[in-house]
Protein backbone atom coordinates (compact mmCIF):
# COMPACT_ATOMS: atom_id res chain seq x y z
CA UNK A 1 0.00 0.00 0.00
CA UNK A 2 2.82 2.19 0.76
CA UNK A 3 4.07 2.38 -2.69
CA UNK A 4 0.71 3.76 -4.15
CA UNK A 5 0.61 6.53 -1.76
CA UNK A 6 4.40 7.33 -2.81
CA UNK A 7 3.50 6.83 -6.37
CA UNK A 8 0.17 9.26 -6.06
CA UNK A 9 2.27 11.67 -4.07
CA UNK A 10 5.01 11.81 -6.76
CA UNK A 11 2.60 12.66 -9.24
CA UNK A 12 1.10 15.65 -7.20
CA UNK A 13 4.20 17.24 -6.02
CA UNK A 14 5.60 16.52 -9.94
CA UNK A 15 3.08 18.04 -11.23
CA UNK A 16 2.99 21.15 -8.78
CA UNK A 17 6.61 21.65 -10.14
CA UNK A 18 5.80 21.32 -13.64
CA UNK A 19 2.82 23.39 -13.31
CA UNK A 20 5.43 25.96 -11.25
CA UNK A 21 8.26 25.51 -14.14
CA UNK A 22 5.56 26.21 -17.01
CA UNK A 23 4.71 29.28 -15.12
CA UNK A 24 8.33 30.52 -14.59
CA UNK A 25 9.23 29.84 -18.17
CA UNK A 26 6.07 31.37 -19.96
CA UNK A 27 6.19 34.67 -17.49
CA UNK A 28 10.07 35.05 -18.11
CA UNK A 29 10.08 34.84 -21.34
CA UNK A 30 6.74 37.69 -20.96
CA UNK A 31 9.02 39.84 -18.96
CA UNK A 32 11.28 40.28 -20.92
CA UNK A 33 8.93 40.63 -23.97
CA UNK A 34 9.78 37.18 -25.66
CA UNK A 35 6.53 36.55 -26.21
CA UNK A 36 5.56 39.50 -27.26
CA UNK A 37 5.82 41.05 -31.32
CA UNK A 38 8.21 43.77 -30.23
CA UNK A 39 11.16 41.87 -29.22
CA UNK A 40 10.47 38.79 -31.68
CA UNK A 41 12.76 39.95 -35.04
CA UNK A 42 14.65 37.92 -36.93
CA UNK A 43 15.55 34.00 -36.38
CA UNK A 44 17.96 34.45 -33.78
CA UNK A 45 16.32 35.18 -30.89
CA UNK A 46 13.40 32.26 -31.61
CA UNK A 47 15.92 30.02 -31.31
CA UNK A 48 16.87 31.36 -27.99
CA UNK A 49 13.45 31.57 -26.93
CA UNK A 50 12.51 27.89 -27.94
CA UNK A 51 16.22 26.74 -26.37
CA UNK A 52 16.08 28.32 -23.07
CA UNK A 53 12.59 26.84 -22.60
CA UNK A 54 13.80 23.57 -23.63
CA UNK A 55 16.60 23.86 -21.72
CA UNK A 56 14.76 24.92 -18.81
CA UNK A 57 12.14 21.58 -19.30
CA UNK A 58 14.87 19.26 -19.63
CA UNK A 59 16.17 20.16 -16.09
CA UNK A 60 12.96 20.29 -14.62
CA UNK A 61 12.31 16.64 -16.04
CA UNK A 62 15.80 15.72 -14.60
CA UNK A 63 14.75 16.91 -11.30
CA UNK A 64 11.70 15.07 -11.68
CA UNK A 65 13.56 11.90 -12.16
CA UNK A 66 16.09 12.60 -9.37
CA UNK A 67 13.09 13.00 -6.85
CA UNK A 68 11.53 9.65 -7.91
CA UNK A 69 14.41 8.17 -7.26
CA UNK A 70 15.12 9.24 -4.18
CA UNK A 71 11.23 7.98 -3.36
CA UNK A 72 12.69 4.27 -4.57
CA UNK A 73 15.86 4.51 -2.81
CA UNK A 74 15.19 6.07 1.07
CA UNK A 75 11.76 6.54 1.33
CA UNK A 76 10.48 2.58 0.77
CA UNK A 77 11.61 0.15 3.63
CA UNK A 78 12.61 -2.57 1.21
CA UNK A 79 14.70 -0.38 -1.00
CA UNK A 80 15.81 -3.10 -4.12
CA UNK A 81 18.46 -0.74 -5.63
CA UNK A 82 21.20 -0.34 -3.86
CA UNK A 83 22.68 3.21 -4.63
CA UNK A 84 21.41 6.39 -5.56
CA UNK A 85 22.90 6.41 -9.13
CA UNK A 86 21.40 2.97 -9.63
CA UNK A 87 18.17 4.53 -8.27
CA UNK A 88 18.56 7.69 -10.56
CA UNK A 89 19.26 5.35 -13.93
CA UNK A 90 15.99 3.02 -12.81
CA UNK A 91 13.87 6.35 -12.95
CA UNK A 92 15.30 7.54 -15.62
CA UNK A 93 14.48 4.54 -17.34
CA UNK A 94 11.19 4.06 -15.84
CA UNK A 95 10.53 7.98 -16.04
CA UNK A 96 10.73 8.26 -19.95
CA UNK A 97 8.87 4.44 -20.34
CA UNK A 98 12.29 2.99 -22.20
CA UNK A 99 12.22 0.48 -19.82
CA UNK A 100 15.41 -1.63 -20.95
CA UNK A 101 14.73 -4.15 -18.21
CA UNK A 102 17.96 -4.76 -16.93
CA UNK A 103 16.95 -3.73 -12.90
CA UNK A 104 13.46 -5.15 -12.38
CA UNK A 105 11.78 -4.24 -9.15
CA UNK A 106 9.44 -6.63 -7.29
CA UNK A 107 6.73 -7.15 -5.28
CA UNK A 108 4.58 -4.00 -4.69
CA UNK A 109 7.14 -1.29 -5.99
CA UNK A 110 6.05 -2.56 -9.42
CA UNK A 111 3.15 -0.32 -9.03
CA UNK A 112 5.28 2.86 -8.12
CA UNK A 113 7.01 2.36 -11.50
CA UNK A 114 4.02 2.06 -13.53
CA UNK A 115 2.73 5.21 -11.87
CA UNK A 116 6.15 6.84 -12.31
CA UNK A 117 5.80 5.98 -15.81
CA UNK A 118 2.20 7.66 -16.05
CA UNK A 119 3.70 10.68 -14.60
CA UNK A 120 6.62 10.87 -17.30
CA UNK A 121 4.14 10.57 -20.37
CA UNK A 122 1.72 13.14 -18.65
CA UNK A 123 4.72 15.71 -18.27
CA UNK A 124 6.12 14.93 -21.35
CA UNK A 125 3.09 15.52 -23.23
CA UNK A 126 2.78 18.45 -21.01
CA UNK A 127 6.39 19.50 -21.69
CA UNK A 128 5.87 19.32 -25.45
CA UNK A 129 2.34 21.50 -25.71
CA UNK A 130 4.31 23.79 -23.86
CA UNK A 131 6.72 24.40 -26.45
CA UNK A 132 4.76 24.09 -29.63
CA UNK A 133 2.57 27.08 -28.08
CA UNK A 134 5.82 28.48 -27.87
CA UNK A 135 7.10 28.28 -31.54
CA UNK A 136 3.47 29.03 -32.21
CA UNK A 137 3.27 32.49 -30.61
CA UNK A 138 7.12 33.50 -31.70
CA UNK A 139 6.32 31.87 -35.30
CA UNK A 140 3.00 33.94 -35.63
CA UNK A 141 4.38 37.24 -34.19
CA UNK A 142 7.30 36.58 -36.72
CA UNK A 143 5.35 36.70 -39.40
CA UNK A 144 3.10 39.28 -38.23
CA UNK A 145 6.05 41.67 -37.77
CA UNK A 146 7.23 40.97 -41.23
CA UNK A 147 3.91 41.37 -43.00
CA UNK A 148 3.31 44.37 -40.84
CA UNK A 149 7.32 45.50 -41.90
CA UNK A 150 6.23 45.08 -45.77
CA UNK A 151 2.73 47.09 -45.52
CA UNK A 152 4.75 49.79 -44.15
CA UNK A 153 7.54 49.84 -46.67
CA UNK A 154 4.88 49.55 -49.67
CA UNK A 155 3.38 52.32 -47.82
CA UNK A 156 5.48 54.79 -48.04
CA UNK A 157 7.01 53.87 -51.61
CA UNK A 158 4.03 54.81 -53.39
Amino acid sequence: MIPIFLGIAGIIVTVILHSMATSLIVNGLTRFGYLTEKKLVGNSRQHLVLGTAAAALALKHFLDIVLWAIAYRYLTEFSQLEDLETAIYFSAVTYTSLGYGDIVLTGTLRIMCGIQAMNGILLFGWSTALLFAILQRTYFANESIRTNSGNDESNTDS
